[in-house]
């Protein structure tokens, strides 16, 4: 074969040999990417679903638990939306989930229902993806919340001279106490300086009369309680920076001097207990406006919006009753009016003045509950 013949044939050859192996070097790095897809889609479809407790949206405690149900969050990603949520405050449960990239979150009620947070629809889905919700949410609310036990049965899980942690369920922060007294409610001191700071702290810095939600820890167990923080009466542990005692209520418990429920403090344990919504739901006109009141003087917005059904702003620095209630009947009413007198302390103002507050209160049926439709203080 001729010289320049035969050279021509051999660049052929490698031409050929080379765009070859570029073709199936290409074609093997599509292979790999496309082999990579359904990885890639998986890890984003993982089926890894996040739920969150917390007593109000602003609350820093919080109780997280993760689970895997890639059939319910297909469910979820698919349902489209349902009914209004008509309750007056959102779910204390958020379920999160991650959906190619974008985090999708959604409110979860204790029976299993879905709720879009910022449109207040439920999301439509089937009855057994709502009893596998319904069954993570109350075993994740269970360790969030206290149980709520009758004074009776808490003072003896709690003894005179016992030592517990206490914590607020909205800062999340604990510290150390130890019933000194008390045969209505516990009369408790903190143990240390630092208990008695870290109690300070909760209250923004100052002492206070406000009742506060807790948790009262105690040999494995959690009690749903109501403290304030304001020392008062005997002192029995010197050096802790706390001149007395200050108190923790528990269901039907009552005061020492008046032997009579303390309505704030009640409100409080069932929030401790995660049974706020349902609380406030059975009470009559009057208690619920006591609940208004109480909201009021402590500037508490979730229990302004609990009773009311809607938000509200706070007028007041500060708000007492100082009228009784009538004795009425109101079982066959829909509609309420009652005036109510109250002392307060105006925004702006440091001077206690007595004033009259209006109430409108309204139910949609005689089986509903009651909600305050308008409050004027005159």
């Amino acid at each position: 074969m001729h010289p320049h013949r035969a050279n021509s044939l051999l660049r052929k050859l490698f031409c050929t040999l080379l765009l070859t192996s570029l073709l199936t070097a290409a074609i093997g790095i599509n292979a790999h990417t496309y082999g990579e897809m359904p990885q890639l889609e998986e890890t984003a479809s993982s089926g890894k679903l996040q739920l969150v407790v917390k007593v109000s949206p602003h609350a820093a405690y919080q109780t997280e638990a993760i689970f895997v149900d890639k059939k319910l969050q297909r469910e979820l990603e698919d349902g489209d939306t349902g009914a209004p949520f008509v309750a007056p405050l959102l779910p204390d449960t958020t379920l999160s989930f991650d959906k190619k990239g974008v985090q999708q979150s959604y409110g979860v009620t204790p029976n299993g229902e879905v709720v879009d947070l910022s449109a207040r629809l439920t999301l439509n889905i089937s009855s057994a993806a709502q009893n596998t919700l319904r069954s993570q949410v109350q075993v994740v609310r269970a360790k969030h919340y206290g149980e709520i036990l009758p004074w009776e049965e808490a003072s003896e899980v709690l003894p005179k001279y016992s030592k517990f942690t206490i914590v607020d369920v909205e800062s999340g922060l604990s510290f150390e106490g130890q019933r000194r007294a008390g045969s209505h409610h516990a009369d408790v001191q903190p143990l240390t300086k630092a208990d008695s700071a870290t109690l300070k702290a909760i209250y923004g810095g100052a002492w206070s009369w406000d009742r506060k939600a807790v948790l009262v820890k105690l040999n494995g167990r959690t009690l749903a309680g109501s403290m304030h923080g304001m020392p008062h009466g005997g002192d029995g542990i010197p050096g802790n920076d706390f001149n007395g005692h200050f108190c923790i209520h528990f269901l039907g418990s009552v005061t020492h001097g008046s032997r009579s429920v303390d309505p704030a403090h009640q409100v409080m344990v069932h929030r401790a207990a995660g049974l706020l919504t349902e609380y406030i739901s059975k009470l009559s006109p009057w208690a619920l406006i006591d609940v208004w009141i109480s909201a009021a003087n402590q500037g508490d917005l979730q229990l302004l919006q609990v009773t009311t059904g809607q938000e509200q702003a706070v007028h007041v620095r500060s708000m007492r009753r100082l009228s009784k209630f009538p004795e009425r009947d109101v079982s066959q009413l829909l509609q309420l009016d009652t005036a109510v007198d109250v002392s307060a302390t105006p925004m702006r103002a440091s001077a206690v003045v007595n004033r009259r507050v209006l109430f409108r209160l309204e139910r949609a049926s005689l089986d509903e509950r009651w909600y305050i439709r308008s409050a004027v203080i005159q």
